[in-house]
């Protein structure tokens, strides 16, 4: 009879390191397969997740603008982890060749209600996702007055649209460009001039 060691008992490596702080920032691949990969549907999750879903089609079912969710709880409960695997699910961006709904139709093979309505909130929208922390984003005198949290969302979506992060002024001239399907033109006029590349100077 062969005795086995501990670690043998487990379907996967025990001794790998299991990260404590999910950071929301942090988006390349190895981390986006690991955190979908690790990530375990509890019962409690599992409610979470349904009444996410269930109000996301409601608004994709009647042509609703907006939906808002608020994830709250106590420290350590892993909101955060919570809210990057809502985002994954929802821009579904295949990882090492696997989507993150390929990996719930494993996770969640036993509730085929709840897989089909994730399945139809992602095959019935496109999103583009913008997972950034505020605090990490924020100029430093953002802290100091009312509109500061709207700043940093206001840096990230230009950002996220490919406009100037830094100079709001800058970013509203790019899109007047992009609007008047001039933005094209301008860069290569711009890089005819100077020989640079206006993505990299209009800083």
């Amino acid at each position: 009879m062969t005795i086995s060691k501990i670690k043998d008992i487990y379907n996967k490596d025990i001794s790998e390191k299991v990260k404590w702080v999910i950071m929301a920032e942090q988006a390349d691949d190895n981390t986006i397969y690991t955190e979908l990969e690790e990530f375990v549907v509890t019962k409690e999750i599992h409610k979470h997740i349904k009444n996410f879903f269930d109000s996301y089609n409601n608004v994709n079912d009647n042509n609703k603008d907006t939906i808002w969710a608020w994830i709250s709880w106590f420290f350590g409960s892993w909101k955060s982890h919570l809210l990057k695997i809502l985002s994954y699910l929802l821009e579904n961006r295949e990882v090492k060749w696997k989507t993150p709904l390929a990996f719930f139709n494993e996770k969640l093979k036993d509730d085929q209600l709840l897989l089909w309505d994730i399945t139809r909130a992602v095959s019935n929208t496109n999103v583009d996702v913008m997972l950034f922390n505020i605090d990490s984003r924020a100029w430093k005198n953002s802290k100091n007055h009312k509109d500061g949290i709207l700043e940093v969302f206001i840096k990230v979506f230009n950002e996220k649209l490919g406009y100037c992060s830094d100079i709001p002024w800058l970013a509203d001239f790019e899109h007047t460009l992009f609007m008047r399907w001039n933005y094209d033109k301008f860069k290569e006029t711009f890089k005819s001039i100077s020989w640079k590349n206006w993505d990299d100077e209009k800083d």
